[in-house]
């Protein structure tokens, strides 16, 4: 009546047809903003192949009552829908289908509250037609669609692909000739699916992708064949009624394998995304390729190559060049020079190579000291130039002959590495001396040995354990120490040698508790090249030797609890002496820390103990004239190491002052917690690792749990970034952290870059660094403190795990770099030229003025003056 109404008065006003709007308007919103409930299944039709498996998703959203829903679905048969399988009534299914769900073949799986999946096993013809998933009303009241539906057509499987019937299944071919595969394959042509056909090879060792006809009709070669794609090397064909041909116009002995031939088919959905709904290999043929034989004089380490010039003449003069390739290269622009005969007989090469004449029409290239540097393509240029008159030629003809390929190889050094305790020591403060010694060694002469020494922590347990290197000493006899074994090497502690030829010594003279656990070393072979430089041609490893020796002394604690350690002092030999003492720890690695100390006057200083939240956790009670009470309460997790006290005796001189008269340590007690809760790590990517000044930088922390994890409400963690620029400490300075109460604290940094870290999930942490600048570049860290709520509810503390660092490389623009210099420059020769203008000018209108007043004086005067007047004389 309103539309009606409306329509009957349309020659009435321009207001009243306003008003009208207005109400149509505020008629059909209320309709649009309370949608209901929507159900969706995958847009049709869905095209899938007979005996494979068969998805289709269901989602509900925008409705009210329960999270979990329930789905119903089922499939139209004669005009009407049959029970399939549903989600919460065991009897819905048909009977039609009671078997096939019974035995899974026909299954719904629940991917959340509000979706569902229905997979069909062996999909049949006849399984075709409408599926409708169905979602129960839970809704207040009835609105949007309770149901969806989606279209299943299950085609015959068609696809068919076989290789070429005149190929053989094994070839023969040699290196750089042209070899070909061909490739049948067919399908039903009214199904409506598309076609992708790929080129496989097993090596033996790996099996790679060449090449891919896609189904979109693009060829996409795979990277390690791209390059050998473009410059036409590979080639991909269609022949026509489904054959397909792969062609190598140069084959190389790397094309060495088992080649097939995988065809796959693919429908292209109504969202636009691609499905594979079948594929079918089959084997073409084994390759072998054989090497070119040269037919070179290749001895005694030495390579001689002739060029041969036909119809060569002797009052002719010649140019003669060799050039070297790594690959087949046509750009003699770009292609090294290896050696060089002028006209004049002059040859430029180097002290390893030499050209020479050996007949009217040969020259020889001989390359002496070969090394793998020296493979590649060989070709000569020849250069006939022609005499005009004497000291003048031209160039007649030039020609370049076909390449050579020179494969250079050595003999890769075998060898085996042990290793052996010479001295196991059997409590702490004892020596240990380790060997690492070469065996059965073959193809080594020459070589020069290199060694790393490693050690392993003892680990309790599945957790994984942590490697550290100890030191290493390289081909030159250098010596070079790890951080957390750097200072226990440069004061002697620890000792490397090499006692002869084949053999390397570790020495501890001091074995400390920390040092338990396990060790093996790696002998690594160098040689040098003819342009003086090393290259590692071997690495090898040895087996892992235990140092272990039983500790009476271990305490094992639960979190939480009070830890007491008693220090007790015996002086000989000392009057009236005062005692000092400070509490040390030992962490894993040998990095040793100190924790509160009380001085000789009683004087109780807490020396490395900066953890703000735990400064009274701490107490040093001396308890008697030689003795001394460390307590920590509440224990934690981070506290794990071994504990002992330093002492120094003070005695008194003349004027009561006080002399230190030696120091001493006591043996060590170990903290260690009964652990069943979970292990940490943390990984650290980057979306970009190569940038230029001004980008934004996205650095991810995850930190990943291992075992039985509490639930996320019981884990925290403190976070924070640190950044080194490759010049600084191993660790370098603080960018910004978070900490477990989620509170953000900026650090200390140069840069004028900006920083914001974001808790993006509960175990993941995303550092931007807006507007980066040069020095941005190095390495970046992140450093995570586990926090784990203890059944009493308190929060004990885990010791910190640090990530590997991720290198972000800020790339210099060459013009932001030089415009601000070359403005600079422009500006100030510009106002240099000015000012020279102006102070010329200057110049030279005070000189002139100066000038014109003197002549204007000087006519004056001529004026005044009088004349003479020439006479004669009779």
């Amino acid at each position: 009546m309103f539309v009606k109404n409306y329509q009957n008065n349309k020659k009435g006003s321009s207001w009243s047809q306003f008003l009208i709007k207005i109400r149509i308007f505020f008629f059909l919103f209320p309709a649009a903003a309370s949608s209901g409930r929507v159900v969706k299944v995958l847009a049709g039709p869905l095209i899938r192949v007979e005996g494979k498996n068969v998805s289709i998703s269901c989602d509900v959203n925008d409705y009210t009552g329960p999270k979990e829903q329930d789905f119903e679905w089922s499939v139209r048969h004669n005009e009407e829908f049959v029970n399939l399988v549903g989600t919460y009534d065991l009897s819905f299914t048909a009977n039609k289908y009671k078997d096939r769900v019974d035995s899974g073949e026909i299954a719904i799986k629940r991917t959340s509250d509000n979706s569902v999946i229905l997979e069909i096993i062996n999909v049949k013809i006849t399984d075709s037609g409408e599926y409708k998933c169905f979602t129960p009303s839970t809704d207040v009241t009835s609105s949007g669609n309770y149901e969806a539906s989606v279209i299943l057509k299950v085609i015959p499987d068609s696809l068919k692909v076989s290789g070429s019937k005149s190929r053989s299944e094994t070839g023969s071919i040699t290196e750089g000739d042209a070899f070909e595969m061909r490739c049948s394959v067919s399908t039903d042509a009214t199904s409506g699916t598309y076609l992708s056909i790929s080129w496989e090879v097993n090596s033996g060792s790996s099996i790679e992708n060449i090449i891919t006809l896609t189904a979109d009709s693009s060829i996409s070669p795979e990277k390690k064949y791209s390059e050998r794609y473009k410059g036409g090397n590979i080639r991909l064909d269609f022949l026509g009624n489904g054959m397909y041909s792969l062609l190598f116009s140069r084959i190389l002995p790397s094309d060495n394998g088992t080649y097939s031939c995988i065809a796959k088919e693919w429908v292209k959905e109504a969202n636009g995304t691609w499905t594979k709904i079948n594929e079918k290999t089959t084997q073409l043929v084994t390759v072998a390729v054989t090497p070119i034989d040269l037919k070179l004089a290749v001895t005694s380490d030495t390579l001689a190559l002739t060029c041969h010039i036909g119809g060569l003449k002797k009052d002719l003069g010649v140019e003669v060049t060799w050039f070297i390739s790594p690959v087949l290269n046509t750009d003699m622009e770009k292609t090294p020079v290896v050696a060089h005969l002028t006209l004049d007989g002059l040859v430029n090469g180097s002290d390893s190579v030499s050209l020479g004449r050996i007949t009217q029409n040969s020259f020889q290239l001989v390359v002496r000291d070969l090394d793998k540097t020296d493979s590649g393509y060989y070709f000569c240029k020849v250069t006939v130039w022609v005499q005009q008159f004497i000291g003048s030629w031209y160039k007649a003809v030039e020609s370049i002959s076909a390449p050579v390929i020179v494969n250079i190889t050595s003999l890769e050094p075998r060898y085996i590495t042990h290793h052996t305790i010479l001295n196991n020591p059997d409590l702490a403060g004892a020596p240990t001396k380790l060997e690492c010694r070469m065996s059965n060694d073959q193809n080594v002469n020459g070589a020069t040995l290199a060694v790393s020494w490693y050690f392993k922590e003892n680990s309790p347990g599945d957790v994984p354990l942590f490697t550290y290197n100890i030191a290493s000493v390289d081909h030159n006899l250098v010596l070079q120490a790890s951080s957390n074994y750097s200072e226990r090497v440069k004061n002697g502690h620890i000792v490397l040698t090499k006692t002869d030829n084949a053999a390397f010594q570790l020495q501890i003279l001091h074995t400390r508790d920390t040092d338990r656990g396990g060790y093996f070393c790696t002998i690594s072979t160098w040689t040098q090249t003819k342009n003086h430089n090393w290259v590692q041609t071997k690495n090898v490893s040895s087996s892992t030797s235990v140092i272990f020796w039983r500790q009476d002394s271990k305490a094992v604690f639960s979190p939480g609890e009070t830890f007491e350690m008693a220090c007790k002092v015996i002086g000989e030999n000392l009057k009236t002496p005062r005692y000092s003492i400070v509490i040390n720890v030992e962490y894993a690695g040998g990095k040793t820390k100190k924790i509160i100390s009380l001085s000789k006057d009683s004087i109780i200083n807490l020396e490395e103990w900066n953890d703000k939240h735990r400064l009274d956790s701490v107490v040093l009670e001396k308890t008697g004239e030689t003795a001394f009470l460390f307590r920590m309460y509440g224990s934690q997790i981070s506290d794990v190491g071994f504990y002992f006290c330093s002492i120094s005796a003070w005695t008194p001189d003349v004027g009561n002052t006080w002399t230190k008269t030696i120091t001493d340590v006591s043996n060590k007690v170990r903290i260690a917690f009964e652990q069943s809760g979970p292990s940490f790590n943390v990984s650290v990517s980057s979306d970009n690792h190569f940038v230029y000044p001004g980008e934004t930088v996205k650095i991810e922390c995850v930190v990943l749990l291992n075992g039985a994890a509490p639930g996320m409400d019981k884990i925290s963690y403190d976070v924070k970034w640190m950044h080194n620029n490759l010049q600084q400490s191993e660790e370098g300075h603080m960018l910004t952290s978070v900490d477990r109460w989620g509170l953000v604290q900026p650090g200390q940094s140069n840069s004028s870059s900006d920083y914001s870290l974001e808790r993006t999930d509960a175990q993941k942490y995303l550092l931007r660094i807006h507007n980066i600048e040069s020095m941005g570049h190095g390495n970046y860290i992140c450093i995570v403190t586990p926090w784990i709520k203890s059944p009493d509810g308190s929060w004990q503390k885990s010791s910190e795990i640090v990530s590997e660092p991720v290198l972000i490389t800020v790339k210099l623009d060459f013009w932001n770099s030089v415009k601000y210099p070359i403005i600079y420059g422009l500006s100030a020769a510009a106002a240099v030229g000015l000012l020279s203008i102006l102070i010329g000018y200057l110049s030279v209108y005070c000189c002139c003025k100066k000038t014109m007043k003197a002549n204007n004086k000087t006519r004056d005067l001529y004026k005044n003056t009088p004349m003479l007047v020439p006479s004669e004389m009779d």
